[in-house]
């Protein structure tokens, strides 16, 4: 039989396939190290092998891939928790650069700032005169009602609901508007915090370091450098979450104007059930003066609002916990920063 030159082609073409796939196998090599700490290659990786790191080497000894070891369920809820912190850090980094375009945009200087500073505060301080005078009235109420009553005990005769009800009434709304204004002389040393951090940024957004363009290193970086630190977990959280103290400044102020605006809007919510409320009582009280029995419809409607206000003052109380615990958390946070950066 003659072999021709295509013949050959046919019969030489899977050969050198099969050649040249063999080749490529001996060429992988793959190293690693094992249980001992040796150092192994081979072209095969074994079993046990498979859960350490490896690389992969081509003929001429260069890594051409890495292969890394599977993590733990330790190191995988390491890594979601930092993924979870730089993606806090991102989201406060752009509401940061928000605020400062809204710094620049509002204000000339720092005496424009000291200025809103201070019409904000006087504002918060009218709230707080005009809250104390709306007690004084309550209670002057208060006192009148409390004297009718007593009259009644006096003679031997029945306290009339209406009157019990209004005296109840009263005494809430005097409880509720004097935490109130504690809450707003509270609000007065927040307002004072947030405007000493914004003009502390101002001036720094105002001014051009020369060294502005520098890299530097991390918190977390120099802090680990420091050999008089020892870093437990929470230190490492604390300044992995935050790159500056003015990061964690303005994660407060955040914080602390976010629950002030739902403890406003909570006791608006109370402020007008309670005041319903007085309406409600003093409708029944209406019918009990011709001895007749309120409405089921006026009852039940008096039932709800009672329940809502309980409602009410239980998220309020809630609130103000909240702001509490993150104020000694916020004090306790930035005391450790600036110990741990003291050095920096």
């Amino acid at each position: 039989m003659k072999i021709t030159c295509k013949t050959c082609s046919l019969i030489l073409l899977p050969a050198l396939c099969l050649a040249a796939s063999t080749s490529a196998v001996a060429e992988r090599l793959y190293k690693w190290v094992d249980a001992d700490g040796n150092v192994q290659y081979s072209s095969q990786v074994p079993p046990e092998a498979s859960q350490q790191e490896r690389k992969e080497i081509n003929e001429r000894g260069r890594v051409v891939k890495v292969y890394s070891a599977p993590k733990t369920a330790e190191e995988k809820a390491e890594a979601k928790r930092l993924a979870e912190l730089e993606e806090k850090k991102r989201k406060r980094a752009r509401k940061r650069a928000i605020h400062d375009r809204s710094l620049l945009a509002s204000y000339a200087n720092k005496e424009d700032m000291l200025n809103a500073q201070q019409g904000k505060i006087s504002m918060v301080e009218s709230l707080v005169q005009l809250t104390h005078s709306r007690i004084k009235s309550m209670q002057e109420r208060l006192a009148i009602l409390t004297e009718d009553a007593a009259g009644y005990e006096r003679s031997g005769k029945k306290l009339p609901a209406r009157l019990q009800q209004q005296i109840q009434n009263l005494r809430d709304q005097v409880v509720h508007n004097t935490q109130f204004a504690k809450d707003k002389e509270a609000e007065i040393v927040v307002i004072k915090q947030q405007f000493e951090h914004d003009i502390a940024r101002y001036e720094e957004l105002t001014t051009d370091p020369a060294d502005e363009k520098k890299p530097r290193k991390s918190a977390l970086e120099l802090a680990m450098e420091n050999p008089d630190l020892e870093l437990d977990d929470l230190d490492r959280t604390l300044l992995t979450a935050y790159s500056s103290e003015k990061d964690l400044l303005f994660a407060r102020n955040e914080e602390l104007e976010a629950l002030e605006n739902e403890i406003g809007k909570a006791f608006e919510m109370v402020d007008k059930l309670q005041k319903r409320l007085t309406e409600l009582s003093s409708d029944a009280g209406a019918y009990e003066a011709r001895d007749e029995s309120p409405p089921r419809t006026l009852v039940s409607k008096i039932k709800d609002v009672k329940t809502d206000i309980r409602q009410g003052e239980t998220l309020l109380r809630e609130k103000r916990n909240q702001k509490e615990e993150a104020e000694q958390r916020y004090k306790k946070d930035i005391d450790r920063y600036r110990y741990l950066t003291a050095s920096n």
